[in-house]
């Protein structure tokens, strides 16, 4: 018989048992017995990942080049979501059979600052995972969105937390085999008292607090702490259920009434849970032929006709010198309100409380993006603080130097950002 590697797994165990888990039923229950052959000593498959479209986006960093968390193909970015979904990991992915809430809020908040990047698109195949980062990231989702489309593709299966996160999606699209749903909540509890009699040996718990340890493994679960969990579960389920139907617009009665099951692709669309059937493939290409997203003047509340036509004088009464004018007025005060407004805008996330320690990034979002403040300062509140190697003095010169910048830029034509360079540019810059 294998030797008991038990104390190997307790972090892993911790994140598994006795602990809410937005995750398909099948999918926990497989993890549950992963994870206890793995404590036994046995072993187990490893999980597997897939490969995808797109050139990964490199870019140079403190230490060299970095990989920012997507690839590109086009103005197209891609992020994988892939396998059970932890609420910590960083860059963990498909080869581990794992995504990071921590990590994915990464890499959507920087493809959602990307100049080059008009539509993200996320390439969808989990069971779901923890309950705890899964409502603050669906609603990041949500927020990207209204910025920039995001359109999930579910290829196979987006399941729980995995529906959840794109339940905030501008649009989502099933292929004809996958499946998406299993709204609920699942708590998976490791009754170890009979093994641990066998063995001959007995636990004994203290604790202050009647609630202190609910759930342990040492015994069976049930009277007051099985009530106590189930309470906690319920409420889970409850912020769940309304998140989904503030993203979808479905009746929370209606959501419950599935019962956590999981729907193929044309019973979800039937109960309103995805928009289109296509494959990744087909809706990757539609992307990339056309350019999804609003140009400068549309963002800025200008009208500017792909058509050289001059307005016909001699039909409007006006002489065309007239209509002339009347134009180049029109024209000049939307540069101005336009103006007025964009530096409104870059005021607005150059002072946020939020921009402190992060001069650098809220510049960008100022400067290089038409993010609005609001969603420019929550991606803000999530990344990290830049070292301060300079006092307030030098802080605030650089401050001054920057509303001069924005006021020089914006006292002149509107005109386009100068291209960032290509992947290709970038890597052979690093190398020399």
């Amino acid at each position: 018989m294998p030797e008991i590697n038990e104390l190997s797994y307790l972090r892993a165990a911790s994140q598994v048992f006795d602990t809410p888990l937005l995750l398909s039923q099948s999918q926990g229950l497989l993890i549950g017995e992963y994870l206890a052959a793995r404590m036994l000593g046995q072993s187990t498959p490893e999980p597997q990942g897939n490969r995808f479209r797109g050139e990964e986006v490199i870019e140079q960093g403190v230490n060299g080049p970095e990989w920012q968390g997507y690839a590109r193909e086009g103005n197209v970015a891609r992020i994988q979501l892939m396998g059970e979904l932890v609420n910590r990991g960083a860059w963990m992915g498909s080869y581990s059979g794992m995504t990071s809430y921590e990590g994915f809020t990464e890499q959507l908040t920087r493809a959602a600052a990307d100049p080059e990047v008009s539509t993200i698109l996320l390439d969808v195949n989990s069971p779901g995972g923890q309950a705890a980062g899964m409502m603050e990231t669906a609603r990041l989702v949500r927020s990207v969105s209204e910025q920039k489309p995001v359109v999930a593709v579910v290829n196979s299966l987006a399941a729980s937390a995995g529906y959840g996160l794109v339940s905030g999606a501008s649009k989502i699209v099933m292929t004809e085999s996958s499946e998406v749903g299993s709204i609920g909540v699942l708590w998976l509890h490791f009754d170890r008292s009979k093994q641990m009699e066998n063995r001959g040996v007995k636990a004994t718990i203290i604790h202050a607090g009647a609630r202190k340890v609910d759930g342990h493994p040492f015994s069976p679960l049930e009277g007051e702490a099985l009530s106590n969990i189930e309470g906690r579960i319920n409420a889970i389920m409850s912020r769940f259920v309304s998140l989904v139907s503030e993203h979808r617009g479905v009746d929370e009665e209606a959501i419950r009434g599935l019962e956590a099951n999981t729907l193929f692709s044309d019973e979800a669309l039937s109960a309103g849970l995805a928009d289109e059937v296509g494959t990744f493939d087909e809706v990757l290409e539609d992307l990339s032929r056309a350019r999804v997203g609003r140009s400068l003047s549309q963002q800025r509340g200008l009208s500017m006709s792909g058509n050289n036509q001059q307005p016909d004088a001699s039909a409007s009464g006006f002489t065309q010198e007239q209509l002339d004018q009347a134009v180049e007025l029109a024209v000049a005060d939307a540069i101005a309100s336009a103006t007025g407004a964009e530096r409104t805008r870059i005021k607005a996330i150059l002072d946020g409380e939020e921009a402190k320690g992060r001069e650098d990034l809220a510049r960008h979002f100022a400067f290089d993006t038409d993010q609005t403040p609001e969603a420019a300062n929550a991606a803000l509140g999530k990344s990290p603080k830049a070292k301060v190697e300079t006092d307030d003095e030098d802080f605030g010169k650089r401050k001054e130097s920057a509303s001069a910048d924005a006021a020089v830029e914006l006292g002149g034509p509107l005109k386009a950002k100068k291209e960032r360079s290509s992947l290709s540019k970038a890597v052979d810059r690093y190398a020399n």
